[in-house]
């Protein structure tokens, strides 16, 4: 047996000068405690015994071995003496003898405590050995139950703190994660929070996680941002993630749309901001015509309308399919159309597409109905607008989850089973996702975007990643594998519209997604729950294979904050048949939502 007790002599160097009677002397009582304590002594942990232990999954991460193999077993292995044979039996430490074992450290620091004979033990008790030995075993694993259940973990602010002391020590992010042996994601969220006093402030007052801490960071210049993540994260902290994205999304369209404004500006055009009194007497030139006496339907451009005083224009945002993300769109406007000689577009005593008239009704009455159709109108718009922009966001929180599920070494329970109905099922998403060789299944899986030619026989100039990693893979990862392509072939599968008009693949896929741990936003958990008059599911959406998202079309947008310039192109006309009889290029603001919800972006 390998070990060999330490001599304290080596040590005295360390110990800090005493002076005066404080320090009492070395009394033959105290030499006596100091022999109960035990030994501390180095030994081979290859050599060490473990002991029946209450943990039974070890749980040996790499960033742990790695800091053992770094620094050591800072912390001694208990153990004590076999009395058959004098083996190191380990009592306490077995997750640091299994690290260090597979580190390659040649010794580590143990600590040999006295172990009285269960004979002894059963003698002094007046029991027999059977009893006594009962008695061992419930003190072992009261014993190794109290080391882990007691034991704190330091806190995420204590590590952020810590962390910010090293950086103030001149130690790079990347330099405490090598030396902390700590995941380098979780040390830019250290980091990130440490930089902020916002950040450290919130997370302190209202003991908030890393993760929350770290999104506060994020927006620490934004105090209304930090007020609504603050309430997500105490109220609703399973929604702080999709919170968060609506945030980013949000500032990427206002910085957008500033780059786009500024531009405008230095060309010598007015711009008018959100919060711009004008608009309220402002219009879109792509609802007017040039005068009165122009034939109804006339357009009026924006090169005919610059000489024009009322000559201005606004910026939004709308989704664009051949980029497939939002860009910044101008809309032309005109800031006094009756004054400037200009005309709507339709008079109008264009008919409509309303609820049929009651007899006999007043024109006071037809005018209420009127105003009530068309803000009901505005209303589903509103709805419409915010769950699309909503989608959007909640995509990108939905498949970061997806990537980090299928990271997992196991596939969560019943997953086989779900594979194994989906495929028997064989729905489109999935029939079309395979024929074109689920690319999204290999991003999100990390094997990049395999080539977009078919996957079976001929089609194919190369194996598919995901095949060949399943070729080599164990029965565990590939029951993951497997999981990846069914379920990233259904998330191709959603769009815009999906909010509202989900087909049953895409319920079956979401409410699989919340049953395995996926915090639902509010606009997926639409997809599972009977639609209301709150959550409308409009009938008359445009069929997606015949609708555009065009930018000539008169001012289209997405954009919640600009739903006022909006509403003014969606009152050109109240029929849209109408206006396409009598050759009008517009669509109504309701018919380019309604259409950019249904489009299978």
């Amino acid at each position: 047996m390998r070990y060999s007790v330490t001599d304290s002599t080596d040590r005295v160097e360390d110990q800090p000068e005493t002076t005066g009677s404080s320090v009492a002397p070395m009394t033959a009582e105290l030499l006596g405690d100091v022999d109960e304590l035990g030994e501390l002594a180095w030994a081979d942990p290859a050599t060490l015994v473990l002991e029946v232990n209450t943990r039974t999954d070890v749980h040996l991460d790499p960033h742990f071995c790695a800091s053992i193999r770094d620094r050591g077993v800072r912390e001694p292995i208990n153990v004590y003496a076999r009395a058959a044979d004098g083996a190191l039996v380990v009592r306490k430490g077995q997750r640091r003898t299994l690290a260090a074992v597979k580190a390659g450290l040649a010794r580590v620091r143990v600590l040999v405590e006295p172990q009285t004979p269960v004979t002894d033990a059963a003698a002094e008790a007046s029991i027999d050995p059977a009893q006594a030995q009962r008695v061992a075993e419930a003190e072992r694993i009261i014993d190794q139950l109290g080391e882990n259940q007691h034991r704190a973990g330091i806190s995420d602010a204590d590590e952020v703190a810590a962390h910010q002391q090293l950086l103030g020590l001149g130690m790079t992010a990347g330099q405490i994660a090598r030396t902390t042996r700590t995941p380098a994601k979780r040390v830019r969220q250290t980091t990130a929070v440490a930089r902020s006093a916002r950040a450290l402030e919130v997370g302190s007052c209202h003991d908030l996680d890393l993760v929350q801490m770290a999104v506060i960071a994020e927006f620490a210049d934004d105090d209304t941002a930090v007020e609504q993540l603050t309430e997500t994260a105490l109220t609703r902290p399973g929604q702080l993630a999709h919170q968060a994205q609506r945030l980013r999304d949000e500032r990427a369209d206002r910085a957008r749309c500033t780059a786009v404004e500024d531009q405008l500006r230095a060309a010598g055009v007015t711009v008018l901001g959100r919060d711009d009194d004008r608009m309220d007497t402002a219009s879109s030139i792509a609802r007017l015509r040039p005068t009165a006496d122009d034939p109804q339907g006339t357009d009026l451009t924006e090169q005919a309308h610059r000489d024009c005083p009322g000559h201005a224009a606004t910026v939004m945002t709308r989704w664009d399919f051949e980029q497939a993300g939002r860009i910044a769109q101008t809309v032309w406007m005109c800031l006094a159309p009756i004054e400037h000689g200009h005309a709507e577009l339709y008079d109008r005593s264009q008919p409509g597409i309303t609820t049929a008239a009651p007899v006999d009704e007043t024109d006071e009455q037809r005018q209420a109905r009127e105003n009530r159709e068309r803000e009901a109108a505005r209303q589903e718009r509103r709805t419409v607008i915010a769950n699309n922009k909503a989608w959007d966001s909640a995509q990108v929180v939905r498949r970061d989850w997806l990537r980090e599920l299928f990271t997992r070494k196991a596939a969560p329970k019943g997953a086989a089973i779900f594979v194994a109905a989906e495929i028997a099922r064989g729905d489109h998403d999935l029939r079309r996702a395979m024929e074109s060789r689920n690319a999204l299944a290999a991003t999100l899986l990390g094997f990049g975007d395999p080539s977009p030619r078919g996957v079976y026989g001929f089609q194919s100039d190369r194996a598919h990643p995901i095949a060949e990693a399943a070729g080599t893979s164990s029965a565990a990862r590939a029951t993951m594998l497997s999981l990846a392509v069914v379920l990233a072939a259904y998330e191709e599968g959603t769009h815009r519209n999906s909010w509202r008009n989900p087909s049953p693949a895409t319920r079956r896929y979401v409410t699989q997604l919340r049953e395995w741990g996926y915090d639902l936003s509010d606009v997926e958990q639409l997809v599972i729950t009977e639609q209301t008059d709150a959550t409308p599911r409009d009938a008359t959406v445009p069929d997606p294979t015949t609708e555009t998202d065009s930018v000539d079309n008169g001012g289209v947008t997405d954009s919640a904050d600009e739903v006022a310039v909006e509403d003014q192109a969606a009152d050109t006309t109240e029929a849209g048949t109408a206006a396409t009889a009598e050759g009008c290029n517009e669509a109504t603001a309701e018919a380019a939502a309604n259409s950019e919800a249904a489009t299978d972006g």
